[in-house]
């Protein structure tokens, strides 16, 4: 991640590190750019937009242990709601 992003995530301004790589991974997807970028979502609890990011980087990379973990914690906070709402 460049310095400016990183500088921006310190100052918990989430939302403009996410343009940021955004715009960065719009002209040239990287796989860490697109990982952090799928983790400052999951930060926001933005789960469907960081969960295409994920899968992005698996596309990428499929052995990514850490966009598989991802994918997997995610599935399972999905599943839980899903349930959930099926079943008031």
């Amino acid at each position: 991640m460049d310095c400016h992003i990183e500088k921006l995530v310190k100052e918990g301004k989430l939302q403009e590190a996410i343009l940021e790589l955004e715009k960065k991974t719009a002209d040239q997807p990287d796989e860490m750019d697109l990982l952090e970028l799928g983790e400052l979502y999951y930060r926001e609890g933005k789960n469907t937009d960081a969960l295409n990011k994920f899968n992005a980087v698996l596309r990428l990379n499929p052995e990514n242990s850490k966009a598989q973990t991802y994918i997997s914690m995610i599935n399972k906070v999905l599943d839980f709601f899903c349930k959930d709402l099926l079943n008031p």
